[in-house]
């Protein structure tokens, strides 16, 4: 059987669509497996690899080909795992006999520290939105939303896909508490404080003057049903951090929930506690965490402990 004679976008269809029924994976999810599988794809067509007969040593080139193209071996890990996940199934529906790839070795990834904000940072930042707000309620509007959106992710931890998958039915009438579907479609209790409730009803009120019905998303573009984008959140957050001389690489959604976290820690909170609020299936992922304390325990020794003062005024 000549396998470059399928239809390889059907047959990408095909397995996504398994995806989703056996794992339930987000629109995101869909669309990264799309962008990842059209790139081998495409490589193989221009390497004039058959599909069917993809090897060990291709995977191994495409690999290096990948890396000339600069990417982080956590996304060329996360790439090459997707293509494995696909042969299996290719071999599962018969078009293959078996998945020479599954001993491809994962590329070692560097454990990356996340830049994280100050609680005086993140604190300044919300009253500073609320400040431009106040200046001119209806033409800032979206400083009152990234408000929102900024003490709501605080408070929480969620991650921003979760966020903007919320409906105003699931918040209208809330006390303190929602169960989400966050990331492989597991739901998770999220916990609210009382500022984050108040701030979240104040918008669903507004939301619904402003001709937004139960079923609209909780973030929805004001003038059409579009639930604002990722990217647009960003572009809020960018504009927040010029207005209040906060330096932009270091605020973004996923910037807020690292600081969430190591704040948490900071304060006492145990690690199995803070992977349950961040809906961690893997408690090694959470552990990033310890190591930010460390280091920050570290710099706290190096830079303020009296007998280091002492050795510098030496110097």
């Amino acid at each position: 059987m000549n396998f470059d004679n399928h239809n390889i976008d059907n047959i990408v269809k095909s397995f996504i669509s398994t995806k989703v029924l056996d794992k339930g994976i987000t629109s995101n999810t869909i669309l990264a497996y799309k962008k990842d599988l059209n790139l081998f794809t495409n490589w193989c067509l221009n390497q004039k690899i058959s599909f069917y007969e993809v090897k060990k040593k291709d995977i191994n080139f495409y690999i290096q080909f990948l890396r000339d193209e600069k990417l982080s071996s956590s996304t060329i890990n996360r790439k090459i795992s997707v293509i494995k996940s696909f042969y299996d199934y290719l071999s599962e529906i018969d078009l293959i006999n078996s998945n020479e790839l599954k001993t491809t070795v994962s590329q070692k990834v560097e454990k990356i520290l996340p830049k994280l904000l100050s609680e005086k940072e993140i604190l300044y930042l919300i009253e500073k939105s609320n400040e431009i707000y106040i200046e001119n309620p209806i033409k800032n509007i979206s400083y009152l939303r990234i408000q929102v959106i900024l003490e709501i992710l605080y408070s929480t931890g969620l991650r921003i896909s979760e966020l903007l998958n919320i409906k105003i039915n699931q918040v209208a009438n809330i006390k303190d508490k929602l169960y989400i579907n966050g990331k492989g479609n597991k739901q998770r209790l999220v916990v609210f404080n009382k500022k984050a409730i108040d701030l979240l009803k104040n918008w669903v009120n507004i939301m619904v003057k402003n001709n937004k019905n139960k079923n609209s998303y909780l973030f929805e573009n004001m003038h059409n049903t579009n639930v604002i984008s990722r990217q647009h959140i960003y572009k809020d957050l960018k504009k927040l951090a010029l207005k209040s001389n906060t330096e932009t690489e270091k605020l973004s959604p996923h910037s807020i929930r690292h600081s969430f976290a190591s704040h948490m820690l900071n304060r006492g909170a145990d690690l199995r506690s803070i992977q349950k609020l961040l809906g961690h299936s893997d408690i090694s992922t959470t552990e990033i965490y310890t190591k930010v304390r460390q280091n920050r325990l570290k710099g706290l020794v190096k830079n303020i402990h009296p007998l280091n003062n002492i050795l510098k005024d030496k110097g």
